[in-house]
């Protein structure tokens, strides 16, 4: 039977909270499922993995301790400084439900980034004539619950006719 002393790359991963998944390894190791040299490389791997964090864990600035692995970005929530890749398509739809809610308005900047995820994963979506009279008739709650809808092969000519209506609904609004 092994005796394990914790080294520096156990406690440092530890440290960063994955103490179950140490013992898990020296689980495997006991119940010898892995040998000695496995359990080590095992912890190597996650210690390198997780370099940045284990060097940034004692600072005390947030913004340098945060990892910049792109698995675990932290999604930013100003649509001004997004990133495409980035973009949390859950928020832009609670975003234009609240200024809606809140302010009785459009949020023009949530309708353009919808209209443009829109575009790129649907490129032949089209705005249909009988679309577009069935959707002058509805008030602008029902349109802003429409443009939540989830894009489909389906619906996207449907979006995008809900979202041609509320952008010219918003420049009639700021043209008077």
């Amino acid at each position: 039977m092994f005796s394990f002393f914790k080294s520096s790359i156990e406690k440092d991963l530890i440290k960063l909270g994955f103490e179950e998944l140490v013992k898990g390894y020296r689980q495997k190791v006991k119940t010898n499922e892995w040998t000695k040299q496995q359990f080590t490389d095992a912890l190597k791997s996650l210690h390198t993995k997780h370099k940045s964090q284990i060097n940034n864990i004692d600072n005390v600035n947030v913004s340098t301790r945060q990892s910049f692995d792109v698995d675990d970005s932290i999604v930013p929530l100003n649509l001004q400084n997004i990133q495409q890749e980035f973009i949390d398509y859950d928020y832009i739809y609670s975003t234009l439900l609240f200024e809606y809610n809140s302010n009785n308005r459009i949020h023009t900047k949530a309708l353009y980034e919808l209209d443009k995820l829109l575009h790129e994963n649907y490129p032949d979506a089209v705005i249909l004539a009988e679309d577009q009279q069935k959707i002058k008739q509805l008030h602008l709650r029902d349109l802003i619950n429409e443009a939540t809808l989830p894009f489909s092969p389906e619906n996207k000519n449907y979006l995008k006719t809900v979202f041609n209506e509320l952008l010219n609904r918003y420049k009639d609004k700021i043209g008077e």
